[in-house]
């Protein structure tokens, strides 16, 4: 910008910056909005931010169409909570959710793949944790002539017939199955005796024989189940992938055993059933979730992981639900979630409800079984759902299960690796505190220079001023244009960068000083300490640039919002110092009140040259 000589026309630069001024804070009252608020982040202004992952069946990166199109569904669900503000942004393979306000808490929901299926239920359902009583007693054989007796059903609650005309079907609860003998009922084959376990030193098998026998998948289900678990809750890595977890589960709570053949004549297997149940632990995240097969028979658990249930095919998929709501249950307490289906889906429905009255048929949402009521006769207009417990769903568990219902299952399955939900209380108090910890940062800045430098530190402090005139301006448009938010983080590169300005400010000073002790005059030195100090200043810049750009490459989350804010503002220093700081000092050099020594600052470096000038004409003298 500058000649080589260093000399410029101070008034050309300054109304260039003037001009950038006027045409940012143009850009921010003419775009929507109009108001001079820049967007700040959850930690500052209250809210709930959940990071989801994605995971595939193959463990390999999910495609970007995948994403894209699950980042799609993720943000019609939470436009559907009607909270104005809230985003729904990709970061690598992560998708971050991030709702304003107090009224996010249902954004932990939002991830869940969401497939609701329609299955069939085989035989009872088993208590989903054996009583601690029953763990220690070692059960008897039955005296003769005794009966031996089986653990009882859980508890049932009475069924509901159809609304008149039978146009509704209500499940009520979750009632269990019907005793065997009733009809469309199948009663599963006597088990049999249980494998004796291999001989100590016996060649174990591999994976893909594991996988073939299901009783051996359901062994190597259990094991894997337990390992993963430990290891993730220890902090590191484990050794079985999920993978892994998926291809044993499919082998192991999918098997065509578990169900049968559809004419009876192959009847399911007990054992295998018995192996699924016990391999299937329901107080652990299921690695199944969004990787389970529609065509082959389930071993899942229902929603309060208090029962096991063994499911059959699906013989209803929820992609044909045509809409989804809540509404207060007519029939009992709580709340209910209303379905209607396609004209194809609806026509299924009906099919099959009338060819099996009598019988139970499960709503499985992400392989948990929601509610599992007994069809009590053909039903062809709207269904609903009910669950939650005996208290039926709350108003906030039955419109989030519509939502996400309404708007179809994502193509990826996510773990929410991080929640995070900040009062609005707490989010004022973090932003007083950021903006404090900048005005301490700034007032130690200017005490300093004021002390050190006089009239050159009124320069500095009113090129920070500026400078954070444009910070400003561009955080309000960076907010409205790719959806930056200010946190925490930011607020930090932001006091650091405060450092770093003033630091450019420093070098332009000192190389000044360095001329004028050399002999030169306030007005002279400016061009010359300017071209020296102007290649400090880009290559310290220049520096600090690049490890902001590597930090925001190779980090993730809120670092990035450091990163970023920490470059921005070293880029925006650069503007200041060559449009503001350098222009202002070379007027000041050309006006004979501010270029006083002892308004100047510059005295005592001036008594230095003019010392070194006595001395070295006294040592001429001599010579």
């Amino acid at each position: 910008m500058a000649s080589p000589s260093g000399q410029i026309r101070p008034g050309r630069y300054l109304a260039f910056f003037l001009f950038i001024v006027v045409l940012l804070y143009g850009l921010v009252f003419a775009t929507p909005n109009h108001k001079l608020e820049p967007k700040l982040g959850i930690d500052l202004q209250g809210g709930t931010r959940v990071t989801l992952t994605a995971r595939t069946e193959s463990g390999d990166a999910p495609s970007r169409e995948a994403l894209d199109q699950a980042r799609q569904i993720i943000e019609n669900r939470v436009n559907g909570i009607g909270v104005s503000g809230t985003e729904v942004v990709l970061d690598g393979n992560n998708i971050i959710i991030t709702v304003p306000g107090e009224e996010g808490e249902q954004a932990k929901d939002l991830g869940q793949t969401a497939q609701l299926r329609f299955r069939a239920v085989i035989g009872q359902p088993q208590p989903a944790q054996v009583p601690q009583q029953q763990e220690q007693e070692q059960p008897t054989e039955p005296a003769p002539g005794e009966e031996s007796t089986a653990p009882s059903a859980p508890a049932t609650e009475p069924s509901v017939p159809p609304s008149a005309g039978g146009t509704t079907g209500t499940p009520q609860g979750r009632p269990a199955p019907a005793v065997a003998g009733q009809p469309g009922s199948t009663a599963p084959s006597e088990p049999s005796a249980p494998s004796e376990p291999p001989a100590s030193g016996a060649e174990q098998p591999s994976d893909e024989e594991a996988l073939a026998d299901p009783l051996s998948a359901c062994a190597k289900y259990a094991a894997d189940v337990d390992t993963y678990n430990k290891d993730v809750s220890a902090g590191k890595e484990s050794a079985v992938t999920t993978a892994s977890l998926i291809q044993s589960g499919r082998a192991c709570r999918q098997a065509p055993q578990l169900a049968g053949s559809e004419d009876g004549t192959v009847q399911p297997d007990a054992t295998v059933q018995q192996a699924a149940m016990a391999a299937l632990d329901c107080s652990r995240p299921d690695p199944l979730v969004g990787n389970d097969l529609s065509d082959q028979p389930l071993v899942a658990c229902d929603q309060e992981a208090t029962a096991k249930y063994v499911l059959g095919p699906t013989f209803l998929q929820g992609t044909e639900i045509s809409d989804a709501g809540s509404a207060v249950n007519p029939e009992g307490v709580g709340y209910v979630v209303t379905l209607d289906f396609k004209s194809g889906g609806s026509r299924t429905w009906a099919d099959y409800t009338e060819a099996h009255v009598g019988q139970m048929a499960a709503f499985v949402l992400d392989t948990q079984v929601v509610s599992a009521p007994e069809i009590q006769g053909a039903i062809t207009g709207q269904t609903q759902i009910t669950g939650g417990g005996q208290g039926g769903f709350s108003s906030t568990e039955a419109k989030s299960l519509a939502d996400v219902l309404k708007y179809g299952s994502l193509p990826l399955s996510f773990d929410s690796s991080e929640a995070e939900t900040v009062s609005a209380t707490l989010g004022i108090a973090s932003l007083k505190a950021g903006l404090i910890a900048g005005a301490i940062g700034l007032l130690l800045v200017f005490v300093y220079c004021l002390f050190y430098y006089r009239m050159l530190g009124l320069l500095t402090i009113l090129s920070l001023a500026l400078s954070a005139v444009i910070v400003f301006a561009f955080l309000v448009l960076l907010g409205r244009w790719i959806g930056f938010t200010l946190d925490l983080a930011g607020v930090a590169g932001f006091i650091v960068a405060i450092g770093i300005t003033a630091d450019s400010f420093v070098i332009f000073f000192e190389r000044l000083k360095d001329e004028i002790r050399e002999g030169r005059t306030f007005r002279s030195a400016v061009p010359r300490a300017w071209v020296r100090a102007r290649r400090t200043i880009l290559s310290a810049d220049m520096v600090m640039f690049l490890a902001a750009a590597v930090l925001y490459v190779l980090a993730v989350g809120q670092v990035r919002g450091f990163a970023f804010t920490l470059g921005m503002s070293t880029v925006l220093d650069l503007i200041v110092v060559f449009l503001v700081t350098h222009p202002l000092v070379s007027l000041a050099s050309k006006s004979k009140f501010l270029s006083k020594p002892s308004m100047s600052g510059l005295g005592a470096v001036q008594r230095q040259a003019n010392e070194r000038r006595a001395a070295g004409r006294t040592v001429a003298k001599e010579v």
